[in-house]
């Protein structure tokens, strides 16, 4: 395997580790010690933490390391209104690229509330011609996702929410689905300090 190749392969490996939520917030991200566990070398690891930096899912400081990111209630009320905006200037486009939505959801079936809501904000990012676009909600999914879990065990209706969601999408009911999509992130919004408080940040190395 060439080094282009295994830094492509440690870079998505540990970018679905730190998304799916596998280090709690604050846990220093050495690259020697997650060498060991990615079978590689120091380099190559360092080089997908740089990566992972510029794309905000790490967190990094000069001469300080990397670290799973610490939100606090701001930083994640920030993301969610991020979030929104970005899917409802999708969905508020004057003209829709023509998929098949009933298709897009069904094909991946999944079940858990993380991996759903990921499924459904990339779908909504296809329906844009907007390159930009696409890759500006796509980011903020992957940024995202690590907390939904957390999300969905304080919120008693976030499912609800989702599932009134999934349907407008595959009935193709664009600006009904806009106005979930705000609600849902107003909600978001207002339960951030519940989420915030759940992850309750712990500083640890990987060893």
């Amino acid at each position: 395997m060439n080094a282009g190749s295994t830094m492509e392969r440690v870079y998505l490996e540990l970018k679905a580790r730190i998304v799916g939520g596998a280090y709690p917030p604050g846990t220093r991200l050495d690259p020697f010690h997650l060498a060991k566990r990615l079978a590689a070398s120091p380099t190559p690891v360092r080089e997908a933490l740089h990566r992972l930096s510029g794309e905000r899912i790490v967190d990094s400081w000069h001469q300080e390391g990397f670290r799973q990111p610490i939100f606090a209630e701001s930083d994640l009320s920030d993301i969610y209104r991020w979030t929104g905006a970005l899917v409802g200037l999708a969905l508020g486009a004057p003209a829709i690229r023509s998929i098949e939505p009933a298709t897009s959801l069904v094909a991946m079936e999944v079940e858990d509330y993380p991996a759903r809501v990921a499924r459904l904000f990339r779908a909504i990012a296809l329906l844009s011609d907007n390159r930009e676009l696409r890759y500006a909600i796509v980011n903020s999914v992957e940024r995202s996702e690590f907390f939904r879990a957390v999300e969905v065990r304080t919120d008693p209706v976030a499912e609800e929410q989702l599932a009134t969601m999934e349907t407008a999408y595959q009935a193709q009911r664009w600006a009904e689905l806009r106005g979930k999509s705000a609600a849902f992130h107003r909600r978001r919004v207002a339960r951030a300090g519940r989420v915030v408080a759940e992850l309750r940040p712990r500083s640890q190395t990987i060893e």
